[in-house]
Protein backbone atom coordinates (compact mmCIF):
# COMPACT_ATOMS: atom_id res chain seq x y z
CA UNK A 1 0.00 0.00 0.00
CA UNK A 2 1.56 3.26 -0.38
CA UNK A 3 2.04 5.68 2.04
CA UNK A 4 2.19 3.33 4.54
CA UNK A 5 6.24 3.76 4.69
CA UNK A 6 7.34 0.06 4.43
CA UNK A 7 8.44 -1.41 0.95
CA UNK A 8 6.72 -4.48 -0.42
CA UNK A 9 8.68 -6.96 -2.38
CA UNK A 10 7.56 -5.44 -6.03
CA UNK A 11 8.73 -2.11 -4.71
CA UNK A 12 12.44 -3.11 -4.82
CA UNK A 13 12.14 -5.19 -7.56
CA UNK A 14 11.10 -2.43 -9.40
CA UNK A 15 13.88 -0.01 -7.98
CA UNK A 16 16.19 -2.75 -8.87
CA UNK A 17 15.44 -2.65 -12.65
CA UNK A 18 15.38 1.34 -12.63
CA UNK A 19 18.53 0.93 -11.09
CA UNK A 20 19.79 -1.62 -13.79
CA UNK A 21 18.85 0.73 -16.72
CA UNK A 22 20.42 3.90 -15.26
CA UNK A 23 24.12 4.82 -16.31
CA UNK A 24 26.62 5.18 -13.57
CA UNK A 25 27.58 8.51 -13.05
CA UNK A 26 31.30 8.35 -14.17
CA UNK A 27 30.43 6.87 -17.32
CA UNK A 28 27.61 9.15 -17.87
CA UNK A 29 30.84 12.00 -16.62
CA UNK A 30 32.72 10.22 -19.57
CA UNK A 31 30.35 10.65 -22.62
CA UNK A 32 29.60 13.86 -21.90
CA UNK A 33 32.48 15.88 -21.13
CA UNK A 34 35.67 16.53 -23.65
CA UNK A 35 38.51 15.38 -21.30
CA UNK A 36 40.87 15.55 -24.03
CA UNK A 37 40.39 19.10 -25.09
CA UNK A 38 41.55 19.95 -21.34
CA UNK A 39 45.09 18.11 -22.02
CA UNK A 40 47.12 20.87 -24.06
CA UNK A 41 46.38 23.28 -21.18
CA UNK A 42 46.91 20.46 -18.22
CA UNK A 43 50.50 19.42 -20.48
CA UNK A 44 51.58 22.93 -20.44
CA UNK A 45 51.00 23.65 -16.94
CA UNK A 46 52.42 20.50 -15.84
CA UNK A 47 55.64 20.29 -17.59
CA UNK A 48 58.70 18.89 -16.12
CA UNK A 49 62.16 17.98 -17.29
CA UNK A 50 63.07 14.70 -16.15
CA UNK A 51 66.71 14.71 -15.01
CA UNK A 52 66.86 10.75 -15.60
CA UNK A 53 64.70 7.84 -16.55
CA UNK A 54 65.39 6.56 -12.95
CA UNK A 55 61.51 6.25 -10.86
CA UNK A 56 58.80 6.12 -11.23
CA UNK A 57 56.89 7.51 -14.19
CA UNK A 58 54.72 10.83 -14.05
CA UNK A 59 50.97 10.06 -13.66
CA UNK A 60 49.14 11.37 -16.81
CA UNK A 61 48.09 15.22 -15.48
CA UNK A 62 44.54 14.39 -17.49
CA UNK A 63 44.14 11.32 -14.66
CA UNK A 64 45.06 13.84 -12.02
CA UNK A 65 42.61 16.44 -13.39
CA UNK A 66 40.39 13.85 -13.45
CA UNK A 67 40.84 12.93 -10.17
CA UNK A 68 40.08 16.83 -8.98
CA UNK A 69 36.67 16.66 -10.51
CA UNK A 70 35.84 13.45 -8.73
CA UNK A 71 37.02 14.77 -5.58
CA UNK A 72 34.84 17.58 -5.71
CA UNK A 73 31.94 15.54 -7.01
CA UNK A 74 31.65 12.98 -4.44
CA UNK A 75 33.85 14.99 -1.88
CA UNK A 76 36.66 12.75 -1.44
CA UNK A 77 39.84 13.40 0.62
CA UNK A 78 42.99 13.43 -1.34
CA UNK A 79 44.22 10.40 0.17
CA UNK A 80 41.41 8.27 -0.54
CA UNK A 81 41.13 9.26 -4.11
CA UNK A 82 44.73 8.30 -4.43
CA UNK A 83 44.00 5.05 -2.97
CA UNK A 84 41.11 4.14 -5.21
CA UNK A 85 43.39 5.14 -8.30
CA UNK A 86 45.67 2.96 -7.20
CA UNK A 87 43.50 -0.05 -6.67
CA UNK A 88 42.37 -0.06 -10.56
CA UNK A 89 46.28 0.61 -11.34
CA UNK A 90 46.78 -2.52 -9.66
CA UNK A 91 43.80 -4.37 -11.15
CA UNK A 92 45.05 -3.91 -14.59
Amino acid sequence: MPGMGQLGFWDEQQRAVKLKNKKPVLQRLSESISWESFRPFLEKGYAQDRKSSAGRRRIDPLILFKMLVLQQLFNLSVGLAFRLRLMKLNSR
